[in-house]
């Protein structure tokens, strides 16, 4: 009796196993879809529509390393396969080797065929890139040491936010605007070569989290060894009444030192363009930087004529090296709407409803947009132990062909089962036959096309 009772108890877990969503015959078809594609993976080496099936599978059954080997395979063999690409895509985020996940998603942008998987994959490109940098960011922080052993030209410049002071705080965003134009202008010379403004302050943010407290001046230099820049430009922005006036510093990053004089110049708050020209117009002659003619015209250039404007731009570069990506873009969004020909504020406005939405984007919705495409056909097929056809210029043909002539074929090919061909049509003396062979006609026509051997004479 108590192996029976034994006995009893192990079915009803079993059971309650298998009522739990049924986990069991999905594991176990995903076994033997994995299994039926290694041998054809074996059988048929050469073959990309086999390489990228077993990837597939292997994906779907997070077994990621297998899946890299088979899908990068499958590029190799055909370098316009856009699922392969996706899937090694998909493969590499999973593995958070982000640098190959961006490789894999732009190759899907310039040959993938379905248009709503580009759309996500173009917001998602947004979002990785961020974490590249904030990973990059890390790593360099992590190896300071050997980095700073290794002095930067004197040429590379990083521009730190400038340091705001004054009682009116809605001008405080101006720390990193102020600091943008000048990364801007200062790029302009053929002659320097200038730290992104966001690449800076993602050190900088890293630096911050390490010391549990804001940056300062000694955490600039630091920013600087390990960006390899040679040279810093930092500074300050004071308010009084409705003037400001801005001090720049250039420091020679190995020394720590002051390299020159500081720029300094002091505008009425409505010319505040004209006020950072004359900085960065100093700064060159700091840095010994001589301008020719047309690098000048290009420093003189505005990037909007609405301070307003300019000012919702700045709080969005806050919020947006914040994380802030929502806040961010409706500050630019007011930027763009005060100034529709503020390009830099337009650029912006974009990149961070990419970053928005790119938050949302997954696998999961990435695959629910291929359902019903021919590219998810070829998944399907996959998923079922099934190769599908070929990414490129295969399956379009036979797509196609299929909208013409519909036959079981390409639901055969999605389900991984066997295509049988229909036998010819009875011979009616025509080129074109239209019927299906018989007597009722076909509620979908079925053309054939009959193309006769050289020599042979039809009347």
């Amino acid at each position: 009796m108590r192996n029976q009772s034994l006995g009893w108890r192990a079915a009803a877990l079993l059971g309650t196993i298998a009522v739990a969503g049924g986990c069991a015959p999905a594991i176990q078809n995903s076994a033997q879809g994995i299994a039926r594609l290694e041998r054809t993976h074996a059988q048929q080496p050469r073959s990309e529509p086999a390489a990228r099936s077993l990837g597939i599978a292997y994906y779907k059954a997070n077994r990621y390393d297998d899946a890299r080997t088979m899908l990068a395979q499958a590029i190799a063999m055909d370098p316009r396969d856009g699922v392969a690409a996706l899937y090694l895509g998909m493969t590499a985020e999973a593995q958070n080797d982000l640098p190959t996940a961006r490789t894999a998603y732009t190759t899907y942008l310039k040959v993938g065929r379905t248009r709503s998987v580009r759309r996500q994959l173009e917001d998602r490109l947004a979002v990785l890139q961020r974490k590249e940098l904030e990973s990059s960011s890390r790593a360099a922080v992590a190896q300071e040491t050997s980095l700073s052993a290794t002095p930067g030209s004197p040429t590379t410049v990083a521009v730190l936010p400038f340091t705001f002071s004054g009682t009116d705080s809605s001008l405080k965003p101006l720390e990193r605007g102020f600091a943008e134009l000048l990364t801007t202008d200062l790029s302009r010379s053929s002659r320097l070569t200038v730290v992104e403004r966001a690449r800076l302050q993602s050190v900088l943010n890293e630096i911050a989290l390490q010391k549990s407290g804001a940056t300062d001046s000694a955490s600039g230099v630091r920013a600087g060894r390990i960006l390899q820049a040679g040279r810093l430009v930092g500074g300050s922005i004071l308010q009084s009444g409705d003037e400001l006036r801005a001090d720049a510093s250039v420091i020679d990053v190995s020394s720590s030192q002051l390299a020159g004089p500081a720029s300094t110049d002091q505008q009425k708050l409505d010319q505040l363009f004209m006020l950072e020209k004359n900085v960065a117009l100093n700064l060159f002659q700091t840095l010994g930087v001589t301008l020719t003619t047309a690098e000048r015209n290009a420093v003189e250039q505005r990037p909007t004529k609405s301070l307003a404007a300019f000012l919702a731009y700045s709080r969005g570069l806050t919020a947006q090296d914040d994380g802030q990506f929502q806040q961010a873009n409706t500050y630019f969004n007011n930027a763009a709407r005060l100034d529709p020909s503020f390009g830099a504020a337009q650029q912006k406005s974009q990149e961070t409803k990419s970053q928005v939405t790119g938050t949302s984007v997954s696998s999961a919705t990435v695959e629910a947009s291929l359902h019903g495409t021919t590219e998810g056909q070829e998944v399907a097929a996959a998923t079922q132990g099934g190769l599908g056809t070929s990414s490129s210029t295969g399956s379009t043909f036979s797509q196609t062909i299929s909208d013409i002539n519909p036959s079981g074929a390409g639901a055969a090919a999605a389900s991984g089962g066997a295509v049988s061909t229909p036998p010819p049509p009875p011979n009616t003396g025509s080129n074109v036959a239209t019927g299906t062979g018989g007597t009722a006609p076909s509620s979908k026509p079925v053309i054939v096309l009959s193309i006769p051997q050289p020599g042979t004479h039809h009347p």
